[in-house]
């Protein structure tokens, strides 16, 4: 890639969205290093020799049960310095062994870019997701119940917190609070007081 935020719309789409089994081949041949890494929430390349051939293979393998399968970038980030692309991706699944069942993941993509004779090639891909769109990629089913557990769980957390704080574990101190508001009230006013100037009449 010569200009990697611009040019990695063009690359995802021929990698995870392409229909043609030679473009997309000839696509991560292109544009992954031979010895890349991959982590998926369901799998891992580790980084070595020849590595690119199995990030390949799970590539045509996700094509292989869900034909139709489609991402979306929503939102680009560029590190230069890192040289770091960050990815918010949507991806659109029609698993073959589910036909009455669409499913539809969220996952933030982070790419490690290596520069080799001006241009950038991707070294590491991590695709990171929450717990229901793993189970949204694998079982769409699962996704709605493993959503309601994860509610659940937040619920069940927030009422152990009460009684934790209640016994006095980690507990606020009204008193203490209340210094700190007051603090903070001070160095605002201090702020204001020192920053701002006024234009005589």
């Amino acid at each position: 890639m010569e200009n990697p935020p611009k040019d990695i719309y063009k690359v995802f789409n021929l990698i995870d969205s392409i229909r043609s089994p030679e473009l997309q081949k000839a696509a991560i041949e292109k544009y992954f290093l031979p010895d890349a890494g991959f982590k998926y929430p369901v799998f891992q390349v580790e980084e070595g020799p020849n590595s690119r051939d199995r990030i390949l293979k799970l590539y045509q393998w996700l094509h292989i049960v869900s034909p139709k399968t489609r991402g979306v970038i929503t939102h680009v980030v560029y590190d230069k310095i890192q040289n770091v692309i960050l990815l918010d991706v949507t991806q659109h699944l029609n698993l073959v062994y589910m036909p009455f069942w669409s499913s539809t993941s969220r996952m933030l993509t982070r790419i490690t870019l290596k520069r080799q004779g001006g241009l950038h090639y991707i070294a590491a891909q991590e695709d990171l997701m929450h717990p229901d769109d793993v189970a949204g990629l694998l079982l769409p089913p699962f996704k709605t119940l493993i959503r309601a557990a994860l509610l659940w769980s937040a619920i069940i957390l927030s009422l152990l917190s009460v009684i934790a704080q209640w016994m006095g574990i980690f507990a606020i101190r009204k008193g203490k609070e209340e210094e700190l508001k007051a603090r903070r009230k001070r160095s605002k006013k201090s702020k204001n007081g020192n920053g701002m100037r006024f234009p005589c009449p």
